[in-house]
Order: C-alpha cells, then sequence, then structure tokens
C-alpha cells in the first residue's frame, strides 16, 4: 500500500525507563515508514525523558505533563495533538512486530468501509519471554457477542483507526479514569456505528508485569469492579441504545458499585487476599505473598489469610 497516509502513534509513559527503548525502537523501525510517534511524559521519576532524548528521528514529538494525570488523561491529551489520517497506540512497555502497521493498512486498502483495525496479540514476561499468543475472533459480529459474555476478544492498544473516530464517537470517557475499561467502552461505541475487525497475526506484544496500568490493582479498589460496571453498561445500551454513563445519570450504577463494595467493606483483608490470588497464579509469588501480609495485617482473625499465605510460600505459582 502506497504510503500516502501519515500514522499518528500515540505513547503515554510513566516510569517506563526500562522499556520505552524498545517501543520506541519497534515503532521508528516499522516498513510503514509515514509515522509521527507521540510520546509524552507524565511526570515520570525516572529516565523516561532521557531515553526518549536519545533517539534522534524527526518523527518523535515528546510532550510533558507537568503533573502525572494518568493514562486516560494523557491519552486524549495526546488525541487532540495527533496530525494523521490514522491513529494507533503503542504503550511506553510494550512493542510491535516491525511489519505491524504496514499489514494493518493492508486492510484499509482492501476494504474501504473499514474504520478500526485490531490484530491479535503475543504476551509476553517482564524479562521479554513468551507467555502465549492470542486467537481472538476476528469478525465484528463474535467480538460483540463475546464482549457481551465478558470475554473481551480484541487488544485495543493494537487498534489503527481512521481518525474521524474521534469526531464522532469522541476520546475516552474520563468515568473510567485510573480503573481501566475505558478502551473496551470506547471499543463498544465503535461497534454500534463502523466495521471493526481483528486479524490473526499476532503482531502486538503485551508485556505482563505486576507494575503496570493492568497489572498494579493494589492502589485503587476500584478496580475490582471495573468489569462489572462495563457490562452492566453495554447490556444497558443493547436494551435502550444508550447507558447510564452516556445520560449522565449514575446513581443507580453506584448503588450498584456499592453493593458489590459491601463484602469488602465487611472484611478490609478481602480486597489483598483476592489480589494475591491472581498474582500467585500469574506468576507473581514475591508479590503475592507481600499482598497476603497486608491481608494478614489489615484482618489478622481471619484464618484463612494465613491459610492462603502458607500455601503461596510453600507452592509453585503459575
Amino acid at each position: 500500500m502506497a504510503e500516502r497516509y501519515k500514522i499518528s502513534v500515540v505513547m503515554p509513559a510513566y516510569n517506563a525507563g526500562r522499556f520505552i527503548g524498545k517501543a520506541i525502537d519497534t515503532i521508528l523501525n516499522q516498513t510503514y515508514r509515514n509515522i509521527e510517534l507521540l510520546i509524552m511524559d507524565d511526570a515520570s521519576k525516572d529516565d523516561t525523558v532521557k531515553i526518549v532524548q536519545s533517539f534522534k528521528d524527526s518523527r518523535i514529538r515528546l510532550f510533558y505533563n507537568e503533573k502525572n494525570l494518568g493514562y486516560l488523561k494523557t491519552c486524549n491529551k495526546l488525541f487532540d495533538l495527533a496530525a494523521g489520517e490514522f491513529i494507533t497506540f503503542q504503550d511506553a512497555d510494550d512493542y510491535s512486530d516491525l511489519r505491524r502497521l504496514e499489514i494493518q493498512m493492508n486492510e484499509f486498502e482492501k476494504e474501504r468501509d473499514l474504520m478500526v483495525c485490531g490484530t491479535n496479540l503475543t504476551a509476553v514476561h517482564e524479562d521479554g519471554t513468551l507467555m502465549f499468543c492470542s486467537h481472538y475472533f476476528c469478525d465484528q459480529k463474535t467480538i460483540a457477542e463475546n464482549m457481551l459474555d465478558g470475554h473481551f476478544a480484541m487488544i485495543p492498544n493494537s487498534f489503527l483507526f481512521k481518525r474521524e473516530i474521534l469526531s464522532t464517537i469522541g476520546k475516552y470517557n474520563e468515568y473510567w479514569d485510573r480503573i481501566g475499561a475505558e478502551d473496551y467502552y470506547w471499543a463498544w461505541l465503535i461497534i454500534e456505528k463502523y466495521k471493526l475487525i481483528n486479524i490473526h497475526l499476532p503482531l502486538y506484544f503485551y508485556r505482563y508485569h505486576p507494575h503496570g496500568v493492568t497489572g498494579d490493582w493494589s492502589d485503587n479498589p476500584r478496580k475490582l469492579h471495573t468489569l462489572k460496571v462495563l457490562n452492566y453498561l453495554l447490556k444497558e445500551r443493547i436494551q435502550s441504545g444508550t447507558d447510564s454513563l452516556e445520560k449522565g445519570d449514575l446513581r443507580k450504577l453506584h448503588d450498584l458499585v456499592r453493593e458489590w463494595q459491601a463484602p469488602y467493606n465487611e472484611d478490609a483483608s478481602l480486597f489483598y487476599r483476592e489480589l494475591a490470588r491472581r498474582d500467585f497464579y500469574r506468576g507473581y509469588k514475591k508479590r503475592a505473598l507481600t499482598l497476603m501480609m497486608k491481608a494478614i495485617t489489615n484482618n489478622p482473625v481471619k484464618p484463612v489469610n494465613y491459610k492462603d499465605f502458607l500455601y503461596y510460600l510453600r507452592a509453585k505459582p503459575g
């Protein structure tokens, strides 16, 4: 496909010094060359900015947040700065197959009405070793059906989309700020109006590590209920064509969240116990043990806290 269209690649970056070099390198060396890489440092405290500045490529545009705004708000700022006819993502701790953008752009050449093209993913550990490759469904109907069943069969990080999406669908809704799922809610709004596909190739490399945006929930208990909220809103849209968030009436949703939160209020250790279980079975034994110590501290009379701690101490994760 001729490179007549520019692709804007948006990359929010916060304390990404360990990984951002590879993220940048795999964008600058794409086989599709007509790009701009928009990086916004979100008030990092490490050497993120220094590493970005070490790249001498005119296609990089570096911006700064004076204070930490979080992933969602930083993405929205980058959307406003994007000049390309097409826009995509590259998280600062992930990376891409060097053919990714060329292959995705070829799909738009084949299907003129296509608005969004995602890919499958290659999941890697923190050190870059292979975990698995996804086999997400490729057609829009099956993607939508699986979302309603709670199976989010796509990786929005990999989306390449026409900038028209921002004019009609808009940017990320700030309700999701610092709790995640803003991209899946946004993707559903797109599915309602436009053609969206996944391609079967796993061209986006997603790095699982405990301190990433999706890996660390310990800073915000609201994250526990994110997927329940998303599922509730999607079903509202199926039933009525709109939802509580779009209408600006969150009273019922807030009541539901309080109901979901009640068991965690009754047992202050439950939050940490659930996080520990999740992290242990993802292979993060040390972090699981640290979380179980927090569970014990928050509820020292709960026998299951000691039972789980001893199990994680003796067993092998995974």
